[in-house]
C-alpha cells in the first residue's frame, strides 16, 4: 500500500479510528434508530438461494443503499453505481464513444470486475432482466429507480445459484415491495460551463387496500440531460493524436526486426502531437488520382498544391498541413431522455399464500451527432471527364489515357449525421409464493420481458444515390443531369429517374443547400426486437436438524425462452455476391467494391431463439456452533444441470464455507464452476459493416479498412473457474463497525472473442502468409492494402483475473449528530488475457490502453464517503480515488508509451435541509460533483480527434456540475 494510489484506503482507515475514537470518549450509546443504522448491512441479500445475511453469506455480497447512492450521483441509480471500484469500464452516455450508429453499446450499461457487461447478470428484484439489446446487454437504464430499497452486488461467481452470465456476478436492483406512503424528486443540473443540463422528477406511493390483506406500489418518473460536444473541451479540439516521433525512419535490420519502423517500434517511438491532420482526403477535396494529382480544393473552389504539413513519424499523419481532421462537433456526452412507470400488487389470499403481479414500461431516447460525411479512401469518388461542376482548367488537363480524378474529401460544410436510439421496455412479473408447515417457503413465477430496440441514422450517405447524383453529365438539351438517368435500359433509367446531381466541389452553404445533397443522403435504420419469457419454481426450508442447527436445502427448475429478431435496410448480405452488387449498381461508375448501402451504418439482420432448461440445488450444512474458536462453522454446496438448445448441456456448482472462530471474526471462501453461454447475436448474426484505421505492414499504408463481422452458430458456452475467500471483522468493542476483505480470481476458459483487425493483418504478415488469419484478408494485390476484413467469434480466447475487495461500514453518534463511513476499495493484482492460443498472454492491471474505445484497469480504486446528519442539516462528501496508471498498448508496440498517470481523486458534495412536514417530511438538497473541476488527464489516442483526448472509462470530462433540487417523503 505504497504511494499514492493507497490513499484512499489509509484515509478511510484513518476517518474510521478517529470516529471510532470520537464515539469512544464520548460514550454515548446509540439510539434506537442508530442501532437500526448500524444493522443496515445485517439485510437478506443476494448470493445465495438460501436465506443468508449479507456478511455471513459464503459468497462476498456489496450491498449499496439507494439514500447513499443518490447523494453521490444524484442523476441516477446507475451512474453512482459506475463510481463503485467494482464496477470497471461500464459504457454509458459519458463513457461511450458516439462516432458510429453500428452498434448498441451506448446505453448505461454495467462491467462489473471489468471482463465485459455479457458476463454481468441483471436481476431485478431477483428474477432475471432480459436483454435490451440485440447485443444481449442489458441498459439498466429501464429499471425504475424510486422504488429501488438497495442494490446488492455479488462479487463472486453465482452461476450455480442463478444461471449463465454470472460469471463476474451479479447485480441485483431490490425493490422497497412494502413500502406505504408517497415519495417523490424534483431536481434540475448544469455543469459550470453551461452544458449538460438535465432534471429528474419523479413520484411513487405505497398503499394497502383490502383490510391490509393488499399492497399496491405505483411509480412514474422521468430524467433527461442535453450532454455536450467534443468541441466544448479544450481536450476535445485540440486533435491530439500519439504518432511515431522518427521522420523517414530507415530499418537496416527489417528481416529480425520488421515493425522496427513503425509507428510504437524500436526505431519510431511514440510522442504526443496536437493539430495532427490526416493527408488521406482535404476539407473541401483532394484529387489522389489522374490530372492534378495531389492538388486540393481550397474553400473559394480553386484548385492548389496540396500540402501535407509537418511529417511525423506515423505514414498520412502530419501536424497543420491541408489535411483533414475529424471535426469535434462530436458528441462526447450523449443526450438521454428516460421515462419509467412500474406498478405492483399484491393480495394475501391466506395467511400461507400471497399472490402478486407487476409490471413495468420504460423508455429510453438517446440521440447524438457522430462523425461527418466523408470521402476517404478506400470509398472515395470519381469524377469523369464531362461533368459540368469541374472546373474548366481540369477539364481542359484530361487525355485520352486519362479521363478522371479520385476525389477525397472530409464532410465539411455538411450537416452532421444525427442519430437517435430508442428502447422500449417491457417487463411483466407474476407469481404466488407462500410457506408450508412454517418450515418451508415456496415460490411459483413467470417472467415476460420484451425489447424494442430501433436505431435510426439521418443524413448519411445513400452510396447508391451518391454515386448516381456525382456522375454528373449534361443532356442533349444542355441540362445537367445524372448520367444513369439517361441509361438506354429503362429499369435504370426509371431508377434514377428522380435522381438529382450534386456538386462534390461546392463549398459554404451552397454545398448542402443544394437540391442533389438530400438525394444523396438517406437513413439507415434497424429495428430489433428481443423478448424472453420464463417459468420458475422454487423451495426452501429445513430438512433436519443436526446440534449446530437446521440443515437447509432449495431445490428448483426453470424454464426460459428468448427470441430475436433484428431486421435493417441495410443488411451488408444483400450485397455480399459479385451478382448482388453488380444488380444494386447497375448503371453507375466508380463505385468502389467496399461500400454497401450507406456510409459506416449497415448492419445485418440477425434471426434466432433458444431455450433453456434447468434444475438446480443449494444446500446448507451447520457443522459446529457456540464451540471454542468455533461459533459457527457451515458448509455450503449448490449445483445446477442447464441443458440449451443451441449448445447442450452444461454443469456449474458451487462449494463454500464460513468460520466464526470468535464473535468478532468471521471467515468465508467459496469455489465454483460458472459460465456464459453465448447470445442469440453471437450466434445468429447476420454480416455487419463497419469501418476502421488500420497500419498496414504489408502496403505501407494508414487508411479506413471495411471490416465484416458475423455470428458463429458453432460456439459453446464459456467456463470459469471462480475463487474467493476472506474475513469480516464487527468488533464488539465498537459496535456498528464493519469491515470485510476478500481475495477472488476468476479463470475464464473457452472464451468467446475474435482477434483486432490488426492482430488479423499482422499474424499474417508475419506467417509469411501462411497463417490461418490470412483467410480472412481480402487484398486485391498480394501487396496493396486490403479491401475487407472479416471478423466472426470463436471460442479461442482466456482471460483470469485477481484482486482484493475491501468494504468498511460505521455508524455513530458524533457531537450530538449521527456520523456515518462507507469505504469501498479494490485492489487488481492480475488482468490477463489471450485471444487465442497462438497469442501471447497479455497484462493489462495497472494500464489505460492507448486506443479509439479505451479502457483502464488501475491496480488501486476507491470510494469513501462521508455523511453526517445534525438536526435538519445533513452533510455529504464523497472522494473517489482512480489509481494510477501506466500507458500502453498490450499486444502492440509500445516504444516512447510506458508514462504513469498519477492518481486522480474526484469530490462531490451534498448539502441537505430536511423539513418535517404532516407524517413525513421534504428535504431540500444540493449537490456539486468533481468539486475542485479537476480536468481530465491529456492520454490521446492514436487516430486525431476520434474521441475527447483522454480516457473517458476512467477520467470525468464534464467538469464541476451541480445539482439542486428537493425529495419528500410521507
Amino acid at each position: 500500500m505504497r504511494g499514492r494510489a493507497s490513499s484512499l484506503f489509509l484515509t478511510g482507515t484513518a476517518l474510521l479510528t478517529m470516529a471510532s475514537a470520537a464515539a469512544a470518549q464520548e460514550a454515548t450509546p446509540p439510539t434506537d434508530a442508530q442501532s437500526g443504522q448500524a444493522s443496515a448491512q445485517d439485510i437478506v441479500v443476494t448470493g445465495t438461494r438460501i436465506v443468508r445475511d449479507g456478511y455471513t453469506a459464503p459468497t462476498p455480497v456489496t450491498v449499496a443503499s439507494t439514500e447513499e447512492l443518490v447523494k453521490a450521483t444524484p442523476s441516477n441509480i446507475p451512474d453512482a453505481l459506475n463510481k463503485l471500484p467494482q464496477f470497471q469500464n461500464s459504457s454509458s452516455p459519458s463513457r461511450s464513444s458516439m462516432n458510429f450508429a453500428n452498434t448498441a453499446a451506448h446505453g448505461n450499461v454495467l462491467n462489473l470486475r471489468g471482463v465485459g457487461p455479457l458476463r454481468t447478470l441483471i436481476l431485478f428484484d431477483g428474477q432475471r432482466v432480459a436483454p435490451t439489446t440485440y447485443l444481449g446487454t442489458v441498459d439498466v437504464n429501464v429499471i425504475p429507480n424510486l422504488l429501488i430499497q438497495r442494490v446488492d452486488v455479488v462479487t463472486g461467481g453465482a452461476s450455480a445459484a442463478y444461471g449463465s452470465d454470472a460469471v463476474s456476478g451479479v447485480v441485483n436492483f431490490v425493490l422497497d415491495k412494502k413500502f406505504t406512503g408517497l415519495t417523490g424528486v424534483a431536481q434540475g443540473s448544469t455543469s459550470q460551463r453551461g452544458d449538460n443540463q438535465g432534471y429528474r422528477f419523479g413520484i411513487a406511493g405505497g398503499f394497502d387496500f383490502g383490510g391490509d390483506r393488499g399492497h399496491l406500489l405505483l411509480s412514474a418518473e422521468t430524467f433527461k440531460n442535453n450532454g455536450m460536444l467534443r468541441s466544448d473541451r479544450k481536450l476535445g479540439r485540440g486533435a491530439y493524436s500519439y504518432v511515431g516521433s522518427t521522420v523517414g525512419c530507415t530499418n537496416p535490420n527489417a528481416a529480425a526486426d520488421p515493425t522496427a519502423c513503425s509507428p510504437g517500434g524500436t526505431l519510431n517511438p511514440y510522442m504526443i502531437a496536437s493539430g495532427v491532420t490526416l493527408s488521406a482526403a482535404s476539407e473541401y477535396g483532394k484529387i489522389t488520382s489522374g490530372p492534378f494529382t495531389n492538388y486540393r480544393f481550397d474553400a473559394n473552389g480553386a484548385l492548389v498544391p496540396f500540402s501535407n504539413g509537418t511529417a511525423t513519424g506515423s505514414p498520412g499523419y502530419f501536424v497543420g498541413g491541408d489535411g483533414y481532421a475529424i471535426s469535434p462537433d462530436t458528441q462526447a456526452v450523449a443526450p438521454l431522455h428516460t421515462y419509467q412507470a412500474f406498478g405492483r400488487a399484491s393480495w394475501d389470499f391466506t395467511p400461507d399464500v400471497t399472490g402478486y403481479v407487476q409490471g413495468s414500461f420504460s423508455r429510453s431516447d438517446l440521440s447524438y451527432t457522430s462523425l461527418a460525411n466523408s470521402l476517404v479512401p478506400p470509398t472515395a469518388a470519381t469524377l469523369y471527364s464531362g461533368n459540368p461542376y469541374l472546373p474548366a482548367e481540369l477539364q481542359a488537363a484530361f487525355s485520352p489515357t486519362s479521363q478522371s480524378i479520385t476525389l477525397a474529401r472530409y464532410g465539411a460544410n455538411s450537416p452532421r449525421p444525427h442519430t437517435t436510439e430508442r428502447t422500449d421496455y417491457w417487463m411483466v412479473n407474476a407469481g404466488f409464493e407462500g410457506t408450508l408447515a412454517d418450515k418451508w417457503k415456496w415460490n411459483v413465477a413467470f417472467n415476460h420481458g420484451d425489447s424494442n430496440f430501433s436505431v435510426a441514422q439521418e443524413g448519411v450517405w445513400d452510396w447508391q444515390h451518391f454515386y448516381a447524383a456525382t456522375d454528373a453529365v449534361r443532356n442533349g438539351s444542355g441540362q445537367t443531369v445524372c448520367r444513369a438517368s439517361l441509361s438506354a435500359d429503362p429499369t435504370i433509367a426509371a431508377r434514377y429517374a428522380n435522381c438529382q446531381p450534386f456538386n462534390l466541389l461546392a463549398t459554404g452553404d451552397a454545398y448542402a443547400s443544394q437540391p442533389g445533397y438530400d438525394y444523396v443522403v438517406g437513413t439507415s435504420r434497424y429495428r430489433a426486437r428481443i423478448w424472453q419469457n420464463a417459468l420458475s419454481a422454487s423451495i426452501q426450508g429445513a430438512l433436519f436438524d443436526l446440534p449446530a442447527g437446521p440443515v437447509d436445502v432449495a431445490l428448483g427448475a426453470e424454464y426460459r425462452r428468448q427470441s430475436l429478431r433484428l431486421t435493417s435496410n441495410a443488411n451488408p448480405a444483400d450485397l455480399d455476391t459479385t451478382a448482388e452488387r453488380s444488380a444494386y449498381f447497375a448503371g453507375l461508375r466508380g463505385v468502389p467494391s467496399s461500400v454497401y448501402h450507406y456510409w459506416l451504418t449497415n448492419v445485418g439482420e440477425a434471426s434466432g431463439d433458444l431455450s433453456v432448461k434447468e434444475v438446480f440445488g443449494e444446500l446448507a450444512v451447520p457443522l459446529l456452533k457456540d464451540q471454542p474458536f468455533a461459533q459457527e462453522l457451515s458448509l455450503n454446496a449448490a449445483g445446477r444441470y442447464t441443458d440449451y438448445s443451441t449448445s447442450g448441456s452444461v454443469k456449474t456448482w458451487k462449494l463454500g464455507a464460513t468460520w466464526k472462530p470468535i464473535s468478532d471474526l468471521l471467515l468465508r471462501g467459496s469455489v465454483s464452476r460458472d459460465i456464459r453461454a453465448p447470445n442469440l447475436f453471437e450466434l445468429f448474426a447476420g454480416d455487419q459493416s463497419a469501418i476502421s484505421l488500420l497500419v498496414d505492414p504489408v502496403s505501407g499504408i494508414t487508411a479506413n479498412v471495411p471490416q465484416v463481422t458475423g455470428g458463429n452458430p458453432d460456439l459453446k458456452p464459456e467456463k470459469a473457474d471462480t475463487l474467493t475467500f476472506g474475513a469480516v471483522i464487527t468488533p464488539s468493542f465498537l459496535p456498528g463497525l464493519s469491515l470485510s476483505v476478500d481475495y477472488y480470481r476468476i479463470k475464464i476458459k473457452d472464451a468467446i472473442g475474435t482477434l483486432s483487425l490488426t492482430q488479423i493483418v499482422n499474424n499474417c504478415s508475419q506467417s509469411g502468409g501462411t497463417a490461418p488469419e490470412c483467410a480472412l484478408v481480402t487484398r486485391d494485390t498480394p501487396t496493396s492494402f486490403p479491401s475487407q476484413i472479416r471478423v466472426a467469434p470463436a471460442n479461442i480466447a482466456f482471460l483470469e483475473t485477481s484482486g482484493i475487495d475491501f468494504d468498511a461500514s460505521y455508524r455513530t453518534e458524533l457531537a450530538g449528530g449521527n456520523l456515518g463511513l462507507r469505504l469501498y476499495a479494490s485492489y487488481l493484482d492480475t488482468y490477463q488475457t489471450q485471444q487465442s492460443s497462438t497469442a501471447p498472454v497479455l497484462e493489462y492491471a495497472g494500464t489505460s490502453t492507448i486506443s479509439s474505445t479505451p479502457e483502464g484497469r488501475p491496480r488501486w480504486r476507491g470510494t469513501l464517503s462521508v455523511n453526517y446528519e445534525i438536526g435538519r442539516v445533513g452533510v455529504f462528501l464523497n472522494q473517489q480515488l482512480i489509481g494510477k496508471v501506466k500507458l500502453g498498448i498490450p499486444g502492440g508496440l509500445e516504444n516512447g508509451l510506458g508514462q504513469t498517470i498519477g492518481a486522480v481523486d474526484y469530490t462531490d458534495m451534498t448539502l441537505s435541509y430536511r423539513l418535517p412536514v404532516a407524517n413525513g417530511h421534504v428535504e431540500f438538497f444540493g449537490t456539486v460533483n468533481n468539486l475542485f473541476d479537476k480536468d481530465p488527464p491529456l492520454i490521446p489516442g492514436t487516430i486525431p480527434g476520434v474521441n475527447i483526448a483522454t480516457n473517458f472509462a476512467l477520467y470525468d470530462t464534464v467538469g464541476r456540475a451541480f445539482t439542486g433540487g428537493i425529495r419528500f417523503k410521507f
